[in-house]
């Protein structure tokens, strides 16, 4: 099989891009009415690697358009405020519509362009279930449309962004794609995050990376010699993002108070300059924020295989990775298990 190359809201790409075009035969548009949402910022990511771009939109009434006119199928991440968020295919020349309450988010309801239509057959006929017979299902349906980019889309929602992705079960999903599906640059792309995931998976070292601060200056894992670290990588634009953020601070904030060795750096896959400089330089996050604006394709992230967000990685002093979780409170469980193991240590050692 094609190099094992993916992940995350790695979408399809954009030949080119021009936004509220009307009244041509391409030309794509969504129409959403969200219950429970009176007004606000929805936010579209097009998350591609060479054309990526976040588009604000202004939801008045629970409502809101949005108009493209690609020149191929586009994948969107659209984020609603309170962190919710929905992927919608724009096809050119179909109008799609969205139907979703935010006090049942499950019920969303897509309409529109035959790729829409297929998402959310696949979403009916699974509603309910375990996530093992989800994955199996998505198996089945990559099996039985080999063609389709929804099968690319939901292999990444349900394989690839589990805190350990199954690498063996994914290759073999796309061993069932097309030839012309596994040139795909998001499949593609996905094959080349599994890659680079496998040579970060725990048990392996990360001697060395770094990343560059909202004062220009680099951020480096030698400036933290002897202690555990934590590697998060996250993004502005991301649901829960800055909630996560909170959460690191609060935990920084205690190892400060024992005195723990850790460090910490958090790493954003932001691609905006002034937004994220902006955002970095308040007061509201954790220090050592880094960013190289080069998105999922920077080189750190796929130093550490990011393909999902977030992802947190924990490495010993030695720069051995411990832990891969987009769980805080699961990573805080483990570096409350080895600072205690090493107090003890010290405490045997001493007497």
């Amino acid at each position: 099989m094609k190099t094992l190359r993916t992940l995350l809201y790695l979408l399809p790409p954009l030949a080119a891009l021009l936004g509220g075009c009307r009244g041509g035969e391409s030309d794509y548009r969504l129409d959403g009415e969200v219950t429970g949402l009176d007004s606000g910022r929805v936010m579209v990511v097009i998350a591609d690697t060479a054309y990526s771009r976040i588009d604000t939109l202004r939801a008045e009434g629970g409502r809101f358009s949005y108009e493209l006119r690609p020149d191929t199928t586009v994948e969107l991440l659209l984020v609603f405020p309170g962190g919710r968020s929905a992927t919608v295919f724009a096809e050119p020349g179909a109008h799609t519509t969205l139907a979703a309450d935010t006090a049942r988010w499950d019920s969303l309801r897509l309409s529109g362009g035959p790729l829409n239509d297929a998402l959310q057959q696949f979403a009916d006929s699974t509603r309910g279930w375990d996530a093992a017979s989800v994955r199996r299902a998505v198996k089945d349906y990559i099996g039985r449309h080999p063609f389709s980019p929804v099968g690319a889309h939901l292999l990444e929602k349900h394989y690839a962004r589990l805190p350990h992705p199954p690498y063996a079960a994914i290759d073999s999903c796309i061993e069932l794609m097309s030839g012309r599906l596994q040139d795909n640059p998001t499949v593609q792309a996905l094959s080349a995050r599994l890659d680079d995931v496998m040579k970060a998976d725990t048990g392996r070292y990360i001697s060395s990376f770094r990343t560059r601060g909202a004062d220009g200056k680099y951020i480096n894992a030698y400036q933290h010699g002897g202690k555990y670290l934590l590697v998060t990588f996250w993004a502005s634009w991301m649901p829960g993002g800055r909630e996560l953020q909170q959460g690191i601070l609060a935990l920084k904030e205690r190892t400060d108070k024992s005195k723990a060795k850790v460090a910490y750096i958090n790493i954003a896959l932001d691609t905006d300059r002034r937004t994220w400089l902006d955002l970095a330089r308040g007061d509201s996050l954790p220090a050592l924020q880094g960013c190289d604006f080069d998105g999922w394709e920077g080189v750190t992230a796929q130093r550490f295989g990011v393909g999902s967000l977030p992802l947190m990685v924990l490495l010993s002093p030695q720069r051995r990775v411990l832990m891969r979780s987009a769980s805080l409170p699961a990573v805080e469980a483990r570096l409350d298990s080895l600072l205690t193991h090493d107090r003890l240590k010290a405490s045997h050692t001493n007497h």
